[in-house]
């Protein structure tokens, strides 16, 4: 089954924004394809369409042979429907609208509910990874087990890291100490505790479960803390 990709937020239901979707959804595409040489592809059959201002298409396994194409309006979107089935490199693609919005879209005309809608997506993302990651962990006969690279887990950014129970906080200040950062997490339900590393600028929250966390961490990613305001960097610890 085809995974979504970032700039389309999936499950839990669309986000109610006062703009109409302007996305069509492209699927059976050439996964041998270059993504750049897709996307050129991509431009030259919709641009008649209408003014295209993002083509989304990813090269991870999940995310191979679709795409997401953005326009500027609701009725380009809707005549470039009439594409489905064009063949494209020797396979009929499949067209259809997006069910929810873009990045893009958001970004341009509803720009005040950008951060709102990136923050749900990235959210719904780690739900999704922590539910497939139990899954996984239920079933062991089917789960495949991924080549590791051979330097270790560093080599994965923290963006990737699998949501668990324990959150990673970065850019702690030396002017914030443990009490400081229990009062910002110990209002969220299931907080447990707060371990601080001053030597190292960080510190790990940790919550009764990976859901607590995720909700946690949505809430408080770049939080301003100390006198100066800075950022807090919040992912999830590896493991």
């Amino acid at each position: 089954m085809a995974d979504k990709m970032e700039g389309v937020t999936t499950g839990g239901g669309p986000v109610k924004y006062p703009v109409p979707i302007t996305t069509i959804y492209v699927s059976n595409l050439e996964e041998r394809t270059k993504i750049e040489t897709l996307k050129e592809a991509l431009n030259a059959v919709f641009k008649h369409y209408g003014t295209i201002v993002d083509i989304v298409a990813k090269s991870s396994l999940k995310r191979k042979g679709q795409a997401f194409v953005v326009f500027d309006n609701e009725d380009s979107a809707d005549r470039a429907l009439q594409m489905n089935n064009f063949e494209m490199y020797g396979k009929q693609m499949k067209v259809a609208k997006a069910r929810t919005h873009s990045d893009e879209t958001v970004k341009r005309q509803a720009a005040g509910m950008f951060d709102e809608h990136k923050r749900k997506r990235l959210t719904l993302k780690d739900i999704k990874r922590a539910k497939e990651a139990a899954k996984a962990e239920a079933n062991p006969a089917v789960a495949v087990e991924k080549p590791r690279a051979k330097t270790g887990a560093a080599l994965v950014p923290d963006e990737y890291v699998r949501p668990n129970k324990t959150l990673f906080l970065q850019n702690i200040p030396q002017d914030v100490d443990e009490d400081a950062l229990t009062a910002i997490f110990e209002r969220f339900d299931g907080f447990k505790e707060v371990r601080l590393v001053s030597v190292r600028s960080v510190a790990f929250a940790e919550f009764e479960n990976e859901q607590f966390a995720i909700a946690a961490k949505e809430a408080t990613a770049n939080t301003p803390i100390g006198a100066q305001g800075k950022p807090m960097k919040v992912t999830y610890q590896r493991q």
